[in-house]
């Protein structure tokens, strides 16, 4: 007897690759990076998603509304252009954030983590637990998160009593 089970065979199943409209960028006279696909327009700003060993590539363009627009897995994909645009938006979007005020120093599982203020407004950064505020020449501080962003404290001594306190705590 024979108690073998016949498996049908079947064809490949046929797949169809999903190919977006190309994506262009562009800075605008307003100063704003801008992103447009498919007829749509619209001011963007970049984020860039993980893994940070790769911090070119895997670019997140959020709409003001705080709403995915468009990913960016390889910035090779893009027009020449729109390769150039986003170079310079990059090394704008990784500016020095100037600190004025620190509210908090926490320690939690090998991070540092900062809540400060920024002339940009309020921020909240993470440090490696042995990475250390570097002094400047100047008498500044500069942070380096582990996002890669830096922050500087260009006058530590004009800090108020708290901020100055805490800041202090790092360095000693």
């Amino acid at each position: 007897m024979n108690s073998s089970i016949a498996i049908p065979r079947s064809e490949p199943i046929p797949t169809r690759e999903v190919t977006e409209p190309p994506l262009t960028l562009a800075i605008h006279d307003d100063g704003r990076l801008w992103a447009s696909r498919a007829g749509r327009s619209l001011p963007v700003r970049i984020r860039r998603c993980f893994p940070w060993s790769a911090p070119d590539r895997y670019l997140s363009l959020h709409a003001e509304d705080n709403q995915e627009f468009a990913l960016i897995a390889d910035p090779s994909t893009l027009d020449a252009p729109s390769r150039r645009v986003l170079q310079q938006a990059l090394t704008e979007a990784s500016f020095v954030f100037r600190i004025h005020k620190v509210h908090a120093v926490e320690e939690d599982f090998e991070l540092r983590c900062f809540h400060v203020e920024t002339a940009q407004g309020p921020r909240a950064f993470q440090t490696a637990l042995d990475a250390w505020p570097r002094e400047t020449p100047e008498g500044g501080l500069l942070i380096e998160d582990v996002a890669g962003d830096v922050f500087r404290i260009e006058e530590p001594d004009a800090l108020d009593e708290r901020s100055r306190e805490l800041v202090w705590e790092l360095l000693d």
